[in-house]
């Protein structure tokens, strides 16, 4: 029987990969509970408004379809409220899936590789909820600036920015500080964190298109079978709930992502290693008398 997966080791590609499974299939039925505890009410908002803008966009669709006529629909049309807020609530989504994956893996590392309760967990969530999201927002035009510079700087900057957030709740740093911390810590391993990073969100996106692909195929075929293109607004609803369904699988790259942390601290800093000495020959388990910071 595989034991309790241990967070402060060093990993290499392989590893990281196969131990983000395995820590997902040991911990699946409380990082379930936790991702519907937190988050389960900003999916259902992001969800809702994003239901809101693709009934809009269809009527639209299907209207100059019909019509023929584009010079009616102007980018008001487009970009509505209905737009903006699915915008905002996609992006809180993230965050408090973040934030409460994050807390439950810092509380399980606190304790010693015990699964943490909900009031453990909500005790980090709510601390540093706003941290991230406010954080989130600054982080996300940083990489839409970047993007416009021959996207280049964009993929660069993907790993530094995807090791903050692990950064800023189990150090408890502000965003100035996990920003330049997070440059120290993948300094010398940035193809290896990229790469590991690119592949689990390729899963992700397989895992993701697997869902939604016989809907959104469904959708195409009836639009080029009709005389005028027409799309199908229970198909295009049933894909839009699909997709929101679906974020559970972005729990995947937050978990190899602090995976991925704890690894090149340990690598670099040794903290697992020196804890292990300074225990070794104890028969009983380690009392952790840190603070708590909540």
């Amino acid at each position: 029987m595989i034991g309790k997966l241990e967070f402060r080791k060093k990993r290499d590609f392989g590893q990281v990969i196969n131990d983000t499974f395995t820590f997902m299939r040991q911990n699946f039925k409380p990082l379930i509970k936790v991702y519907f505890t937190f988050c389960g009410l900003f999916v259902l908002a992001s969800m809702l408004t994003m239901l809101l803008q693709q009934y809009k966009m269809v009527n639209i669709f299907n209207t100059i379809g019909i019509e023929g006529n584009t010079n009616k629909f102007g980018l008001s049309s487009i970009y509505n409220l209905e737009y903006f807020l699915s915008i905002l609530f996609s992006l809180a989504t993230y965050a408090s899936m973040s934030v409460a994956i994050l807390s439950y893996i810092a509380v399980y590392v606190k304790k010693g590789n015990e699964t943490p309760t909900i009031d453990e967990v909500w005790g980090y969530f709510k601390y540093y909820f706003f941290r991230i999201f406010g954080s989130s927002l600054l982080l996300i035009l940083m990489l839409i600036i970047s993007f416009f510079f021959c996207v280049v700087p964009f993929f660069w900057l993907f790993p530094y920015v995807a090791m903050i957030f692990p950064i800023m709740v189990i150090e408890n740093g502000s965003l100035g500080y996990s920003f330049t911390r997070s440059f120290a810590v993948i300094k010398d391993n940035f193809w290896v964190t990229f790469g590991t990073l690119i592949v689990v969100w390729i899963i992700v996106y397989a895992c993701m298109s697997m869902v939604v692909l016989p809907t959104t195929l469904f959708n195409m075929i009836g639009m080029f079978t009709h005389k005028t293109p027409r799309m199908s607004l229970t198909l295009t609803m049933i894909t839009t709930v699909l997709q929101s369904i679906c974020q559970v699988f972005t729990i995947m790259p937050i978990i190899t992502i602090s995976l991925t942390y704890f690894s090149l601290v340990e690598q670099k800093e040794n903290p697992g290693l020196m804890e292990r000495i300074s225990n070794f020959g104890n028969t009983e388990k380690p009392i952790d008398t840190r603070p708590e910071e909540y």
